[in-house]
Formats: structure tokens, C-alpha cells, sequence
């Protein structure tokens, strides 16, 4: 059976600051699949927001059916951590298009962040018209990639992507990222195994090489993020 811990069907709503952990660790892996957090474009929903979610230890081992935060429409997803997901932290699928990713920290999944469209229900695609922009996406498998049908006109942006093991990178249409930090984020305590605390230590190469466009003008704890502040890649300010 599809399942999701939390499910949005409609219109014009945010999913945001939830706590989602631990979900389906025991499952077995089928096609149906399911996510943490699901945005869905079956009955029609455009133009959700995921903001400031903490996601993480979501599916069984090895299972590419199970998602993090699932988007499968119009919206953003913003300010998220997540990690050990069995496949994609931050995925899109299905009618997703014009989706703004900004400011999450992703790891220790199977994919970082998955652009994609197919299987459409309401559309015929692409996935067109969507930014990543400012994500950190470290030591999964596969960093950011570009699924299914895509269009020429998604843009990547002062992003950190580093140390995914098969690759960082894998974009369609000729596409190129921009402005990239490829080095260690140094987080204050990083660890795959228990709790890490995916900040930023004062010496990161993510402090200040984000960008003001799409930003929130707050962060996952809700500190100030802004021109005196500085934009910091990721879901923490520093």
C-alpha cells in the first residue's frame, strides 16, 4: 500500500517545522512505495510549500520506492533537514514543475535530490522551471540528479555537493550547475550512524556562499537570515 506520514492533496498550503523519524524502518520494499512528507498533483494540488521539516531514518535499507519529502506539483521546498532516506531525501516526480529547493541540508540517502517527472497524471511534462538553489547535499549515494523528462530551463545554483559516492552531479539537456562549493560543509558533529548536528562550524565553506534569491529571511531555527546576516548554503544560518 502507498503510504505517507503526512499527506497534502490541495492547494496553496505549507507543511511546516513537523518532526517525521523513524517511519517504515521494518516495511518490506514494494512498488507502491510512500514518504515521509507527500505533495501531491492527483486531485489537482498546485502550489504547496515544505518548509523547516526535520526528516530523517525514513524506509527500509535499499529500497528506491521510499521517499523523504515527495513533490509531485508546483511549489518549494525550503529549510528542510534530511537524512537516511532509503531513496531520494528530497524528491519530485509525476506533474512536478516550477519548484523552488532552497536552503536544505540533505544526507546519508540513497539520493540527495532527485528532478524529476513522469508517470504524469494531469500533465504531459516536463519537469521544467525549477531552482535548487543554496541546498547542501553530502555523502549520499547519488548527489543531485535529473530524472525522467526534464526540461532545458531548470536552474542549479550555489549549491554544496560534495563527496556523493557514485556521483555529485547527473543533469539533462546539456545543463550545468553554477556557482558550486565542492568541499566538506564541516558540520559542528557529523556522524551516519546516531544523531548528527548538521550546523555549520564557524569555519564551513557553506557560511556566505548562498544566495539571496528565493531565500526565506529565516532559517531552520528560525534565526534571521538576510543582507547583515549574510546567506549561508543550507538549512542552518550560521
Amino acid at each position: 500500500m502507498d503510504w505517507r506520514r503526512i499527506y497534502n492533496g490541495g492547494s496553496y498550503d505549507m507543511i511546516r517545522a513537523n518532526y517525521v523519524h523513524h517511519v517504515a524502518k521494518g516495511v518490506g520494499c514494494t512498488s507502491a512505495g510512500g514518504s515521509a512528507i507527500g505533495v501531491d498533483s492527483y486531485y489537482k494540488g498546485v502550489k504547496s510549500d515544505v518548509i523547516g521539516n526535520l526528516v530523517h531514518d525514513i524506509g527500509p535499507a535499499g529500497c528506491r520506492f521510499v521517499q523523504g519529502i515527495y513533490v509531485s506539483t508546483s511549489g518549494s521546498v525550503k529549510n528542510n533537514v534530511v537524512y537516511r532516506v532509503a531513496e531520494g531525501a528530497i524528491h519530485l516526480w509525476h506533474d512536478a514543475n516550477h519548484v523552488i529547493i532552497a536552503n536544505n541540508t540533505v544526507t546519508t540517502s540513497n539520493t540527495g535530490i532527485i528532478v524529476g517527472g513522469g508517470d504524469f497524471y494531469h500533465t504531459k511534462g516536463p519537469n521544467d522551471y525549477t531552482l535548487v538553489y543554496s541546498n547542501i547535499v553530502y555523502d549520499n549515494k547519488m548527489g543531485v540528479s535529473e530524472q525522467g523528462k526534464t526540461g532545458k530551463n531548470n536552474v542549479y545554483l550555489n549549491n554544496l555537493v560534495f563527496q556523493n559516492s557514485t556521483y555529485n552531479w547527473r543533469l539533462n539537456n546539456g545543463l550545468t550547475h553554477a556557482e558550486t562549493v565542492a568541499s566538506d560543509p564541516l558540520f559542528v558533529s557529523y556522524t551516519r550512524t546516531g544523531t548528527p548536528d548538521l550546523r555549520l562550524s564557524s569555519s564551513s565553506p557553506a557560511i556566505g556562499r548562498g544566495t539571496p534569491t528565493e531565500a526565506l529571511d529565516y532559517d531552520f531555527l528560525d534565526n534571521p537570515r538576510n543582507a547583515d546576516t549574510g546567506f549561508d548554503i543550507g538549512a542552518y544560518q550560521h
